[in-house]
């Protein structure tokens, strides 16, 4: 969706939980017979300049820093989330 979304729409994702094992250097390999690899969709939303944003709280908790993410994901701050959002709480969640 993020990709599609990207074609003519601003689109930030932002990565909790369970969620910032993906983003992380040494993810492992996620496949699903009907999409591509998590990895080469994470490259396709970065190479379209889409802000991948990483819980700094969730990556805390799963004992990882800034340090252990994916190449070109950033940590999450809230002034970067209110600036793309313009204040608003918005959310798509599946």
């Amino acid at each position: 969706m993020a990709e599609l979304m990207a074609e003519d729409r601003d689109v930030q994702v932002s990565f909790d939980i369970k969620g910032i094992e993906v983003v992380l250097a040494d993810a492992p390999a996620i496949e699903h017979a009907t999409f591509p690899a998590a990895s080469v969709q994470i490259q396709k939303l970065l190479d379209l300049g889409v802000p991948l944003l990483a819980c700094p709280g969730c990556l805390e908790a799963a004992g990882k820093s800034a340090a252990d993410l994916r190449l070109g994901v950033q940590v999450a701050s809230k002034d970067a989330f209110f600036a793309f959002t313009e204040g608003r709480i918005l959310t798509l969640d599946y």
